[in-house]
């Protein structure tokens, strides 16, 4: 059967749980009988795997699995598959995923001697909104718990730090009232300046979070966040009232398309089209909002995407306040907000964004940051990743009607992580 399914493969590889595919060439592996029992070898370039295939669980296209004896007896099991059909392209992802979480399972054994792995999952959750891109554990020692999550690979830091804050107040939720609770974070070397500065404005968090990096071969160690570097944007050279304004943060390029460079009269994407309403309706977004002049795209970000609409405006009084913008739900909507948030503090520290608003002089009062979103599309977990922000940062979530479309209304308004009067006395009910 084994050979049957393998000579009818383009791309043949085989995956076995918390390890990397190793391709099948020609030459490069073989099936042999033992004192009646069957035996497979492989030799890649980087391992080599010597099982005894005790019986063949399914077949299917792309796919074969089968239970194997390891070495001492354990019991285990491989799949063999068609690298090249779609049909095994979900089992290979899941199991990189299973290779990485195996990884992260020997960083903890070796960073925290002592402590016992509780449990270490990448399942799926929806209800919780649990990642399975993250792998999460949970150790304990005594009345001592840590909560750590890791990150496969530099572009997935942005995303990260959401749900290890669902996974930490997931396990607080859980842990006895004595327990002493912290937190880790295990990042690929080359990371974690963004993380680092986002938990500054995390009450409660940033002193509980201690931050690793590892190498591609599994090795870790403690880093101190100051010790990351800097977060790279600037102040687009359009606004610039000086030739080089150029700031800790970093240095970025050129300046934004005007407002009307960017939208045709009817905007073709929703994103687009939402900022257009909104800006034509700012009086009842924020009554003491100046209309004229907001800005859209006012920095400029470095090796970061953000698919977020950002404006920044003025109040009567001097204040600058920043709006994010998202038409559609979306998890990430407040640690992303909080990255703009904290870098137009940190420009208009150094009065790099007086020049944006010649008519009113900044009062030097921190942002004030509004959430601005269809009120249905505000994502339950967002509640739980408000509680965290430093009292510092004044953030207002604004909903509007779904039909904005058509005729804008405001039908929401919260301050901070507050919740809605009909849903207070089940307010537990929507802690992660």
């Amino acid at each position: 059967m084994i050979a049957s399914f393998l000579s009818s493969c383009r791309q043949p590889a085989v995956l076995e749980y918390g390890e990397d595919p190793i391709s099948l060439k020609a030459g490069e592996y073989s099936f042999e009988i033992r004192a009646g029992r069957l035996v497979f070898e492989a030799w890649g370039d980087s391992r080599c795997v010597s099982r005894r295939i005790i019986s063949v669980e399914c077949m299917t296209t792309g796919l074969l699995d089968a239970s194997v004896q390891r070495f001492g007896g354990k019991q285990g099991k491989i799949t063999f598959l068609d690298l090249e059909r779609p049909q095994s392209a979900h089992r290979a992802s899941l199991g990189t995923k299973q290779t990485f979480a195996e990884k992260f399972r020997r960083m903890l054994s070796r960073q925290f001697p002592g402590w016992e792995i509780s449990s270490l999952s990448t399942s799926l959750d929806l209800r919780r909104s649990f990642s399975s891109s993250f792998p999460r554990a949970r150790l304990s020692r005594g009345n001592q718990t840590i909560a750590a999550v890791a990150c496969p690979s530099r572009e997935q830091e942005s995303t990260l730090l959401t749900y290890a804050l669902l996974w930490y107040e997931y396990v607080r939720g859980r842990a006895e009232a004595n327990t002493r609770l912290s937190a880790a974070l295990f990042l690929p070397e080359g990371t974690g300046a963004l993380t680092a500065h986002r938990l500054r404005w995390l009450t409660g968090a940033g002193s509980s979070f201690t931050l690793f990096l590892f190498n591609e071969h599994g090795a870790a160690g403690e880093v101190d966040p100051q010790d990351l570097g800097n977060l790279e944007t600037r102040v687009s050279s359009r606004y610039l009232a000086h030739p080089a304004v150029a700031c800790q943060t970093g240095d970025v390029s050129g300046p934004p398309r005007s407002f009307a460079d960017r939208f045709s009269p009817v905007p073709t994407f929703p994103e687009q089209w939402f900022e257009t309403v909104v800006r034509s309706n700012l009086n009842a977004i924020d009554p003491d909002l100046i209309p004229n002049p907001v800005h859209s795209q006012v920095l400029s970000f470095a090796a970061q995407d953000r698919d977020l609409i950002d404006l920044v405006g003025i109040t009567q009084s001097g204040r600058l306040v920043v709006l994010e913008l998202k038409a559609s739900e979306d998890i990430h909507l407040p640690l992303q907000s909080l990255d703009y948030w904290m870098r137009i503090r940190w420009h208009a520290e150094r009065n790099e964004l007086q020049h944006l608003f010649p008519r009113v002089h900044l009062n030097g009062r921190a942002p004030k940051l509004l959430l601005v979103a269809p009120a249905m599309s505000f994502h339950p977990a967002c509640v739980s990743i408000l509680r965290y922000f430093s009292p510092e940062i004044e953030v207002e979530r604004v909903g509007v009607n779904t039909e904005w479309q058509k005729r804008f209304q405001i039908v929401l308004r919260l301050q901070g992580a507050d919740v809605p009067v009909s849903h207070r006395s089940s307010e537990s009910c929507l802690k992660v």
